[in-house]
Parts: C-alpha cells; sequence; structure tokens
C-alpha cells in the first residue's frame, strides 16, 4: 500500500477556497486542461482517500480536483446541518470557486448521492457519473439506519473514546492496514462527537435514480467495499451502467489498487469527453482528407497525394485482383494508432514493453433487418513484457487511443494479450 494512506498529507496540490459558509479544503493533481474529475469522499471521512489514486489520475491526462465535504477533512462545518440538496449545491459553489466548468462527478457512499442530485440540479455540466458504491436504501433499512446507525462519541477524559471510534471501523472495515484505520480516527475526531450529520442527510433523501437515465454512469467498487451487496438493487436502477468489481479491493480500493482504479475511472472519463469536433475540450491536431469514387469497386486518393489505392468488394477479389477495401484500412489505422498509444502508456508508467505487434482483424456482417456492422478483434504481442504488465498497458491504451474511443459502445472490441513469462 501507498504510504500515502496513512496519513492526510501527500503529493497531491493542496489548497482552500473562500466560500459563504467558510473554507472548503482539497486537492488537485493533473492538466488542468483535461476532462475534469471531481471527487467526492464518503462520510465521515476526507479526500485523503483518494490521495494514492490523484497521481494516477493525472498520468491519464485527467484534472482531477478531490474536495473535503463542508464539516470533513480540513473544510469547516455548515452552520446548521444540511440536506443533501443543500451539499449538492454547495459542490457547485465549490467547483465554481475552482473554476471548472462541465465535469466528470465521482461519488463514493454519501458522496455519490451528492453527486447524484448535484447532477439533477445541473445536469447540462455533468459529463458522466461513477458510483463507488451508491446506498439505495429501501424506506425500512433507511429508518433502521437513522435510528441507530452512527450513535457518535463521548470524549472521555481517560480516552476510552477513542476505542470507540476504533472499534466502529474495524467493525466496518475488519481486513484493511492498522495505519488506514488510525488515519480515519483522525479524521472521525476531526469531525467531532457528531459524526453522523451527513448520514442523516443520505437516511433522509430519496435518490431519483429515474431522472439520471441517459447520463453516462460507472459503478466503480472494490469487490470487498461494504455496499457491493446492493448490487442487484443499484443495477437493476441503472440498467445501462457497466460494473467494475476490483478484486482485492474494499471501501478503500482508491488506496488499496490505486492504478487499476485509475485506469477503469479514466477509461469512463475518456469515453465520455467529447473529443469531437465543436464540442468543448476538443483540439484539432491534424486532419486528413481522402476522396473516394465509385464505392467499394472504386478508387481512394488522399489529398495529400500520399495514398492512392484502387478498392475492390471482398466477394469479387481474386488472387490477382488489385485493391484494398474498408476494413483493410480502418484495421491498418486502428493498429498503427494502438500501437502508437501502448508506448505512450508505457512511458507513463515508467515500464518497457520492448518489440510489440498490434493484429487488427475487421469483420463485416449483418445485423437483424438488414443493416451492416463490424466487429473488432484486437491481437497484442509483446514476448519481452511479463503478461499482467502487459495486460496493464493495453487497459490504458484503450483509455489514450482515439480509435478505441470513437468505438466504445458503438462495436464489439475483443482485445487478446500475448506477453511473456
Amino acid at each position: 500500500m501507498s504510504t500515502h494512506a496513512t496519513h492526510l498529507r501527500g503529493t497531491s496540490h493542496r489548497g482552500y477556497l473562500e466560500l459563504p459558509w467558510g473554507q472548503v479544503h482539497f486537492r488537485r493533481s493533473g492538466d488542468t486542461g483535461g476532462p475534469a474529475l471531481l471527487l467526492v469522499h464518503q462520510s465521515p471521512l476526507s479526500s485523503a482517500t483518494y490521495e494514492p489514486a490523484m497521481a494516477e489520475l493525472a498520468a491519464h491526462g485527467l484534472d482531477a480536483v478531490a474536495v473535503d465535504i463542508p464539516g470533513f477533512g480540513m473544510s469547516d462545518a455548515a452552520p446548521e446541518p444540511w440536506s443533501i440538496p443543500r451539499y449538492a449545491s454547495a459542490l457547485w459553489q465549490i467547483a465554481d470557486a475552482l473554476g471548472l466548468g462541465e465535469v466528470h462527478l465521482l461519488g463514493q457512499h454519501t458522496g455519490a448521492v451528492i453527486a447524484a442530485e448535484a447532477t439533477l440540479q445541473q445536469r447540462d455540466r455533468v459529463r458522466s457519473l461513477v458510483f463507488q458504491g451508491i446506498p439505495l436504501y429501501g424506506d425500512e433499512e433507511r429508518a433502521e439506519k437513522a435510528a441507530r446507525y452512527a450513535p457518535g462519541y463521548t470524549p472521555a477524559p481517560d480516552g476510552t473514546h477513542l476505542r470507540v471510534v476504533w472499534d466502529r471501523i474495524r467493525w466496518l472495515y475488519p481486513t484493511i492496514p492498522a495505519e488506514s484505520a488510525s488515519r480515519q480516527v483522525a479524521e472521525y475526531l476531526g469531525v467531532g462527537p457528531d459524526y453522523g450529520v451527513a448520514y442523516r442527510a443520505v437516511f433522509a433523501h430519496t435518490t431519483d435514480t429515474a431522472a439520471l437515465a441517459g447520463v453516462p454512469t460507472l459503478l466503480l467498487h472494490g469487490a470487498d467495499d461494504v455496499l457491493d451487496r446492493m448490487n442487484d438493487v443499484v443495477t437493476a436502477a441503472f440498467p445501462h451502467a457497466p460494473l467494475v468489481r476490483i478484486d482485492g479491493g474494499t471501501d478503500f480500493v482508491a488506496e488499496e489498487k490505486p492504478e487499476k482504479f485509475a485506469d477503469a475511472v479514466a477509461a469512463h472519463v475518456r469515453a465520455h469527453s467529447g473529443g469531437r469536433a465543436g464540442e468543448p475540450g476538443f483540439s484539432p491536431l491534424y486532419t486528413a482528407t481522402v476522396e473516394v469514387t465509385g464505392g467499394r469497386a472504386g478508387r481512394a486518393r488522399s489529398t495529400s497525394g500520399s495514398l492512392d489505392v484502387p478498392l475492390s468488394r471482398p466477394a469479387e477479389r481474386g488472387k490477382d485482383t488489385a485493391g484494398t477495401d474498408p476494413e483493410e484500412l480502418f484495421a491498418a489505422g486502428y493498429a498503427a494508432c494502438f500501437g502508437s498509444a501502448l508506448e505512450v502508456a508505457a512511458r507513463r508508467r515508467r515500464v518497457t514493453a520492448g518489440p510489440v505487434t498490434v493484429t487488427t482483424a475487421v469483420t463485416l456482417g449483418t445485423r437483424p433487418g438488414g443493416a451492416y456492422g463490424i466487429a473488432v478483434r484486437l491481437g497484442v504481442s509483446a514476448p519481452e513484457c511479463p503478461q499482467d504488465t502487459l495486460e496493464e498497458l493495453v487497459r490504458l491504451t484503450h483509455s489514450l487511443c482515439p480509435y478505441s474511443h470513437a468505438v466504445r459502445g458503438n462495436i464489439e472490441v475483443v482485445t487478446e494479450t500475448h506477453g511473456g513469462g
């Protein structure tokens, strides 16, 4: 585990915002010109939960900002208990103070409920959502938790209240390291004896999941997260949201598996960050223009003159027939781009992949109703790269390659990796 998980500091830039109710503490890493990812932690903890993953998110080109919810971490408390809608409106005040326009929102537990409500308040500013465990309680469980879930503690001269806090953390998370649990004790104490103030806001709130339909959403958490038990309820509420469970991760998967966490988050964010001409964040680098006459049996010529090839229909092509076809051209472009993006991924991970060969097979087929479609199979071979390292690089590459962005969610792409060792 990263040593950052054991305390409240870290390598991220840290700062404060002055807002009407007081100061708000935040952490920020990455390129301020990249897609903005606003991370909202669970209560009664703080943005320190995300510190070990901040550099990893930045390595993907994201502008990652983790905030301390008012009243938690090193942020000032509100003058009175807030509802979830009030926390959500405060989140937008924080975003405005940070100079953020459109954002991707990642929320965990309490933070997920706040992120969902914030999306309903200003949907036009939310490019995508990541729920790192969202509590969708039924009425009976909500009432039961409101009655006894977060009883608080009474400071005692002999320090026995410290044991009360420690035992609660150990009850919730029996497998986490003592260093992480120790940091959480400090976070509980920082909130004060009534650490359940945000919990009560959650228990009094019903998330309108139906109103979030159409917002690109990822369900992501550690396989041992305490809310993993709610997967059936949550996936039913968000039927089009992929579910990613990171093995070996608890509620603190961002600490325990920061690279896997960042890879999954960045792939989702990149897939929903525009990238088309005319959209925010798109910066043209190069334009290729090709003119085709005669369709599949014609000729393709680039305006630069570097491409001038005859085209032929696959079914009509003999062994002596000259020409290529759109599927071969697409396969060549995807393979070349993916290979170069993998080199970028290797540099970001500070590893050497060795010689890499990318083989792309593009299949043309028919869909029900007579329409046509294509499917892609990518084969990535790097015999000098350990298999687990290559698999990690390929996951990162899919979040970087513009071809992968272009086809994600539109066509099937199957990836095979062949490493060494």
